[in-house]
């Protein structure tokens, strides 16, 4: 079924993921060159503790300096269902608002003004640390490791030089639809499982079938007196 998405997609919005930063930079770096408007740039503001606020950052998928061109390829890094975008939205700047802000073209064919977002820590009332920013990034590439959490519509994946077991799941997870995935390549590595996740899945198994062997063994009132005391059957997890 993999290798029947070995192609490239007429989408343009469709995001590239790959498993180096460097990589994805290039990508993003020179399809935004290569478009012929004017640049528009957007700082992050922040304010807090220094740790506190670093942490934001790295949660963050929004860069700290965000430039953007008409026509530029963007995902949205933030969810927001009253203004009618989730993290992952992907979609198109088609120019910029009296306020300043970019327009987005999703591609449900809505037009989202994109304000700025906030991400912040909070004990109780008090702000401890809060980082502020247009909830955008550059969409033509992104890192398999950025992509945790997403839900993208449309991918195209280069899985050929991963180098991490689980790598090739986390890409290929984010996408809502096998008719959403474009593969350009993978390696073995992609698509192995760690041994260690391997051999715990098969104690995981056992303990499964030793349980319901055991549960099939029982008398039925002594299994219905059970269910109705609401009785706890541990299965040891310990790793």
């Amino acid at each position: 079924a993999l290798r029947s998405r070995a192609e490239w997609p007429d989408d343009e919005v469709a995001t590239q993921l790959y498993p180096h930063n460097a990589d994805v930079d290039r990508i993003n770096n020179d399809a935004l060159g290569r478009i012929n408007a004017p640049s528009r740039v957007y700082t992050m503001y922040a304010e807090g503790a220094k740790p506190l606020v670093e942490g934001l950052k790295r949660g963050c998928l929004s860069p700290e300096t965000l430039v953007l061109k008409d026509g530029a390829a963007v995902m949205f890094t933030r969810n927001n269902f009253d203004k009618g975008y989730v993290n992952g939205t992907l979609g198109t700047i088609t120019g910029f608002a009296e306020s300043g802000f970019p327009l987005v073209r999703t591609r449900a064919g809505e037009c989202i003004e994109a304000g700025t977002e906030e991400w912040r820590i909070d004990d109780q009332a008090r702000t401890l640390a809060k980082i502020v920013q247009v909830p955008l990034r550059l969409a033509w590439a992104i890192t398999v490791h950025k992509s945790q959490g997403l839900s993208l519509d449309s991918a195209v994946m280069d899985l050929s030089h991963a180098f991490e077991y689980g790598q090739g799941y986390v890409a290929l997870s984010r996408v809502r639809s096998l008719s959403g995935l474009y593969l350009s390549g993978f390696n073995a590595r992609a698509l192995e499982v760690h041994p260690s996740i391997k051999e715990r899945d098969a104690h995981f198994r056992a303990a499964s079938n030793a349980a319901q062997t055991a549960f099939a063994a029982m008398p039925a009132s002594e299994l219905a007196a059970l269910h109705k005391n609401g009785a706890e059957f541990p299965i040891e997890l310990s790793l």
